[in-house]
């Protein structure tokens, strides 16, 4: 028997009566089917997370499962579209009857989804949080800082650790994002007492030119950005401008930007997990061997698959008793914080409104055109 939400919300406010959904789980002999939403079409594709979450559970498939049961990840594409994202997540819940969703990494799931993961009393533990409502509902907890949380601790590693005292931000607004910008700048000005010499948030794919020159007249030591990386720093360079720190987030941390940044330019980029061009790194041998012997391309979004697929297991491994929705959902939202070294802090999901568990950033220096680790470990505002 198929499971509408109605009879999910039901079940679990009528679970000390005894009711059961069959879907909820499954019998002792069923697979426990896990759920997750991510961009395999669209304008964000990364095709590498469902892949790195599956080959976790088909790794723990070949130990013996869980108490016996098979994992099984249903995976959807919602391609970035509103629509098709609140669609496939109804059929995640009602139709294949998921336990959880483990390693999303879709721009919209979400703000669109966070109502149905608490009125279904289901968790989601993406492996990318993409915006505030990931870290701001009841029912999801990521494993990433997110982007508010890095350009917060990037504007502190400017002030802070490279000791630049007039910052400026230069950034292209993605739809969205603009609270996470002014959350991330006011957090850091609580924290240090600083403001922005410059926050410009029109930059543009055009000609650059115009916002380096004003950045030079500002007076800038450190610009914090996150647009077209090619046309930007030549231009730069071209400036002379040697001395400046340019700051990226995460979505700058690529092979490919490191090729195309000129020598004599100072660029840094913060990451969200230990960089994974350094697979010797506390966490990164655990995914490095994930993704080398699947096959699976090697970026940081397949590092945040690994984690969330990782904790997930870890977390349904002290469930007793019967593995449904309910008691996955009562398992995480009464677990203890877990240490995972690839990240800057412990990662917990538990009981409150807002979970936003993993803090701090690494950085990383573009040298002869290859990204160089630099020395300093998690950068955690406030603390280091």
């Amino acid at each position: 028997m198929k499971c509408s939400l109605t009879n999910v919300v039901a079940v679990t406010t009528l679970a000390l009566a005894g009711t059961a959904c069959a879907g909820d789980g499954g019998s002792a002999d069923d697979p426990i089917k896990v759920g997750s939403i991510n961009g395999i079409t669209g304008p964000f594709q990364a095709p590498e997370v469902p892949q790195a979450v599956r080959a976790v559970f088909e790794e723990v498939n070949k130990a013996g499962g869980i108490g016996g049961r098979r994992l099984e990840l249903v995976s959807k594409d919602d391609a970035m579209n509103p629509q098709r994202s609140t669609e496939v997540a109804l059929e995640l819940l009602e139709t294949e009857n998921v336990v959880a969703l483990v390693g999303s990494s879709s721009g919209v799931d979400c703000g669109l989804n966070r109502t149905t993961y608490s009125n279904a009393g289901v968790v989601s533990v993406p492996a990318v949080g993409m915006d505030t409502a990931c870290f701001t509902s009841p029912n999801i907890a990521p494993v990433n800082p997110g982007p508010s949380k890095l350009m917060t601790t990037m504007l502190y590693y400017a002030s802070e650790t490279l000791k630049n005292d007039n910052v400026c931000l230069y950034y292209t607004v993605l739809p969205g994002s603009r609270g996470d910008i002014d959350a991330a700048v006011k957090e850091w000005t609580d924290i240090t007492g600083k403001e922005l010499t410059v926050k410009d948030i029109s930059v543009g794919e055009g000609d650059p030119t115009p916002y380096l020159v004003a950045a030079k007249a500002a007076g800038c030591q450190a610009i914090l950005y996150n647009a077209a990386v090619g046309p930007w720093f030549a231009q730069a360079q071209a400036q002379g401008m040697r001395d400046v720190d340019f700051i990226m987030g995460a979505g700058g941390y690529t092979d490919a930007n490191a090729k195309v940044i000129p020598d004599g330019v100072n660029v840094y980029a913060g990451t969200e997990w230990q960089p994974y061009t350094d697979e010797t790194l506390p966490g990164n041998k655990r995914w490095a061997k994930i993704v080398n012997s699947n096959k699976i391309r090697k970026t940081a979004f397949s590092q945040g698959a690994v984690m969330s697929a990782d904790l997930f297991v870890q977390v349904l491994k002290t469930i007793k008793g019967d593995i449904t929705r309910e008691s996955v959902t009562e398992a995480f939202k009464s677990m203890r914080p877990i240490r995972y070294p690839m990240v800057g802090t412990s990662w917990i999901f538990g009981p409150g409104d807002a979970h936003s568990p993993i803090q701090g950033s690494r950085f990383v220096k573009v040298e002869n055109r290859r990204w160089r680790v630099l020395s300093e470990g998690f950068i955690v505002p406030g603390k280091n």
